[in-house]
């Protein structure tokens, strides 16, 4: 089969921006959920359980650059380039007393609400 590329961006982004995307892929693997990828959340990705991982930092003229790969057997996971997009996810939790809540948290990590 034919090499396809079903999603790149590219673009600067500030240290906060980036650490929101990385939470967001780290939430929604963790979660064992499809993660999204682009910033609409309509490119999700489910790399199954145990993907190979590659990261690669290379130096040339002054300039550094950081490659994260992933690679995983299309059988073993799924990529969804039509995906509804969804800023937010409910989560359970156990509060400091032992009570079980919830709460709506969006992509970038605020709470939208909770049940407390």
């Amino acid at each position: 089969m034919p090499e396809e590329t079903i999603h790149e961006s590219e673009g600067s982004r500030t240290r906060q921006a980036l650490a929101t995307y990385f939470r967001r892929l780290a939430n929604a693997f963790g979660r064992g959920e499809p993660a999204p990828v682009d910033d609409a959340g309509t490119v999700t990705v489910d790399p199954g359980d145990e993907p190979a991982f590659e990261v690669e930092v290379e130096r040339e003229d002054g300039t550094v650059s950081l490659d994260l790969s992933m690679e995983f057997d299309e059988a073993d996971g799924e990529v969804d380039a039509d995906a509804a997009a969804s800023k937010a996810a409910f989560e359970l939790y156990e509060d400091s007393a032992e009570q079980w809540r919830w709460r709506l948290v969006h992509d970038n990590g605020n709470i939208i609400a909770d049940g407390g």
